[in-house]
């Protein structure tokens, strides 16, 4: 599989971020359980924790997603014929761009509904949590799309 450059520049800053936000997690939540210990508790730190948390999730989804990591029950597929297969995998794959373009749309609902609302002990809009489930879905929508041609291609032979 070729990859062009802004494809892989892509990628490398997307296991960057969802690195550097898993290591947030960690440290934030850790920061907080720390010094709740020694009686200065940070509500905080546990609130800026659970924002980068979702932030991971969606994010990582899509990274999951793109290596094929999610899971998923091939025990009838792996028996059928090639083309049969290729054309379950190219259904399936339009059920889940229905969907994911379902999520983004009232995502982006939430987004606004939420702009509004601030994070408990924090001055910043919940629309920052809540922007992770339009832009997750887009991204995963754009990584199935790419997954939808090469699929194709291998179907006619021209992969």
């Amino acid at each position: 599989m070729m990859l062009s450059r802004l494809g892989k520049l892509y990628i490398a800053i997307e296991y960057f971020v969802t690195n550097a936000l898993l290591i947030g997690v960690v440290f934030f939540v850790f920061t907080a359980a720390v010094m709740r210990w020694a009686g200065y508790p940070l509500a905080w730190s546990v609130e800026f924790g659970t924002l980068l948390f979702v932030w991971v999730i969606f994010l990582g989804a899509n990274r999951a997603l793109r290596e094929n990591r999610h899971i998923g029950v091939d025990f009838f597929t792996k028996r059928m014929p090639d083309k049969v297969r290729f054309f379950v995998e190219l259904c399936t794959m339009v059920v889940m761009i229905a969907f994911l373009l379902f999520i983004f749309y009232y995502g982006v609902l939430l987004c606004i509904e939420n702009s509004a609302r601030l994070i408990s002990n924090l001055p910043v809009s919940y629309s920052w949590v809540t922007a992770a489930v339009p832009t997750g879905s887009l991204l995963m929508t754009i990584t199935l799309l790419v997954k939808f041609k090469q699929t194709v291609k291998l179907l006619l032979g021209k992969g």
